[in-house]
């Protein structure tokens, strides 16, 4: 049956509807291993359900490079132009391209989007269907790894990932005209505790028509979900998170947004036309001149060196300015300290400046470590 191609609203990303269109893997694995179908084909790859990505007892890696091909022709052939994304799965088995039969693999029996009881999953609108001709990743940590980053094992395709997210680099979806053999991404689907290397093989075409992809797979534990954070407890700490120059204007020179709220820091990159307003906002060299941060909330910039705790970091934020507190880039230092106390969200933060470079390229970095802000007394 066709599955609904829309993604559901995200913190970082957004999408819409469309109809699920793919087509199935057809004849048997030859003495190599390899199984084509209509789609294209993934080597190694077995046939049938993907289940038990997050509920495999396996750990460690589970596979290296298994090829997966995808064909504009193929799209072509089995309906296309109309709303068509080819959706392969990671599944411990090897990659697989889904069949018609089959619905958008990232929905729940309700239509709901979920990462839960599934494995990583990556969609490719061909020329045919959409003008985007993107790959569109899962929403969850994704990097594109430099090229210089040498061999990635599991935890430091993860630490990558998990990176982007902290600096703003992470990736959502990503043009194929922007591909290039040998490009890598690293993702961090911690739902099925599963971390992907993704690599490009082949790219042809302009648009770009066929497109070979090579995975390796690690398992590791799944992300349980515990009972949410109470009144008092500390979400994480000393986490790290960077606002750049460079990455902002690598973005079309847009404002940095830092998201305090989520179960580590989150920043994102937008023009001030896309509305909402993040924690914190950076406004960098090419948009300002002098590159400044704005912070909202209660905020105050804490002197010395006495230990700061939930409490002493809530009453300090509590005494300082409320909204729009702006600090040029200049006049931070290493070492700086900043507690916020959002009384509506009910998040206490603490903010310490680890690294800054005032001028152009101009870069922040903080460390943060963010509570659950105690009941009212």
């Amino acid at each position: 049956m066709w599955g609904d191609n829309g993604r559901t609203a995200r913190s970082l990303w957004g999408g819409g509807l469309a109809l699920l269109l793919a087509v199935v893997l057809a004849g048997c694995g030859d003495g190599g291993g390899q199984s084509e179908g209509p789609t294209g084909s993934a080597t190694g790859a077995s046939k049938g359900s993907a289940s038990g990505g997050s509920g495999s007892s396996r750990t460690g890696l589970l596979y290296r490079d298994k090829e997966v091909s995808l064909s504009n022709v193929q799209a072509i052939k089995n309906g296309c132009p109309s709303d068509f994304n080819f959706y392969v799965e990671f599944a411990d088995s090897g990659p697989r391209v889904l069949g018609p039969d089959e619905s958008n693999p990232r929905l729940n029996d309700d239509g709901d989007q979920t990462d839960e009881g599934r494995p990583p999953v990556l969609s490719w609108e061909p020329p045919c269907s959409w003008d985007n001709e993107v790959l569109d990743f899962d929403d969850v940590p994704v990097a594109k790894v430099a090229a210089d980053a040498g061999d990635l094992d599991q935890a430091g395709c993860q630490d990558a990932a998990r990176a982007a997210v902290g600096d703003g680099t992470h990736v959502d979806r990503y043009k194929t005209r922007a591909l290039a053999a040998g490009d890598r991404f690293c993702e961090d689907f911690a739902a099925g505790g599963r971390v992907v290397l993704l690599r490009v093989v082949k790219v042809s075409g302009s648009p770009v028509g066929e497109l070979t992809l090579s995975a390796t797979l690690w398992a590791g534990p799944a992300k349980t979900e515990g009972a949410p954070a109470q009144p008092g407890d500390k979400v994480y700490e000393n986490q790290p998170v960077t606002v750049s120059d460079e990455v902002a204007k690598g973005h079309g020179c847009v404002l940095g947004s830092v998201g305090l709220g989520s179960d580590m820091p989150v920043v994102t990159y937008r023009s001030r036309l896309n509305g909402g307003g993040g924690d914190i906002e950076y406004f960098p060299s090419c948009l300002s001149g002098s590159p400044k941060m704005r912070f909202s909330a209660y905020v105050a910039r804490v002197k010395g060196t006495a230990e700061l705790d939930l409490t002493a970091c809530q009453d300090a934020a509590a005494r300082g300015e409320s909204n729009e507190l702006e600090v040029p880039v200049s006049e931070l230092r290493t070492g700086d300290r900043f507690c916020r106390f959002d009384s509506l969200d009910k998040d206490v933060a603490l903010l310490k400046v680890t690294a800054v470079t005032a001028k152009a390229p101009a870069s922040v970095t903080f460390s943060v470590t963010r509570w659950e802000a105690p009941e009212p007394s």
